[in-house]
């Protein structure tokens, strides 16, 4: 019963929570340096102290593994398990990157947090620890699902002008953020048939007599992802890269710049 106290740790459970929006939602939405790191913070704060519920007698074991496996996946090492993958029909790919390893720095705070006093904790009575399992299953699972990332980095210089002022427009372009140090909004265009988003950059300035100029400055990059557990779909793939400037500029006359049209 003690064990089964710790599946309430606020810490615990505020990761998970923090996994699945970041993963589902501010990933698309505000594509940065901030998001992209997140996911690797609170999954190895999550992912250990979850697991180590299920083999109460494995805590260290697990957490060492864990570290391991991390340095490993996010080294050029890991490659060849990659292209394993993707021979076998299981598209994956990550981007080696040796700054996410300070994510590591957080794996001390979990074991720490998993192993201190139990006292504080208490169980949350309308929130089984059957469902707690579920849905930490789920987020561990569906944010690792592979995924396919290509850069695309093409030109546009497709714009167009509404009759409102600037603050109206980006209200109702509620897909994009502002840098503080660039004047620039990204914006996402989604291909759900093809199970893949395209991740735009534009440019929103005001013009004379409160009008607004929306600008499409360029096509950044893509993410395509897996159906399930069977892999990213080649051909899914191979449709985006297929894509010409002409096709992207009218996905987002149809998709950013029509809808705001009917608001």
């Amino acid at each position: 019963m003690q064990n089964d106290k710790l599946f309430y740790g606020k810490l615990f459970l505020i990761s998970v929570g923090l996994l699945l929006v970041n993963d589902f939602y501010l990933k698309y939405q505000f594509h940065n340096y901030l998001t992209g790191k997140l996911s690797d913070f609170v999954g190895l704060f999550a992912f250990p102290y979850f697991v180590s519920l299920l083999f109460k007698s494995k805590v260290k074991t697990i957490y060492i593994l864990t570290g391991i496996l991390f340095v490993f996946w996010k080294s050029s090492s890991s490659q060849f398990a990659i292209d394993f993958l993707n021979n076998i029909g299981i598209g994956i790919n990550r981007v080696v990157d040796y700054s996410d390893l300070i994510a590591l720095l957080i794996l001390p705070l979990s074991y720490r947090y998993r192993t201190k006093n139990t006292s504080g904790i208490k169980k949350i009575n309308f929130l089984p620890k059957e469902f707690i399992i579920g849905i930490c299953s789920f987020a561990f699972i569906a944010t690792t699902l592979p995924k396919e990332r290509g850069e695309i980095n093409l030109k546009s210089t497709y714009e167009t002008e509404f009759e409102m002022q600037k603050d109206s427009v980006l209200r109702k372009m509620f897909k994009y953020y502002q840098s503080d140090n660039d004047p620039k909004y990204q914006a996402v265009i989604e291909l759900p048939e093809k199970r893949s988003r395209i991740i735009v950059s534009t440019i929103i300035s005001e013009t004379e007599n409160d009008r607004t100029k929306v600008q499409l400055d360029s096509i950044l990059f893509f993410v395509t992802e897996a159906r399930g557990f069977f892999g990213v779909q080649k051909k899914n793939v191979d449709y985006v890269k297929e894509l010409k400037l002409k096709d992207f500029e009218q996905l987002f006359t149809e998709q950013i710049i029509n809808e705001l049209n009917k608001k």
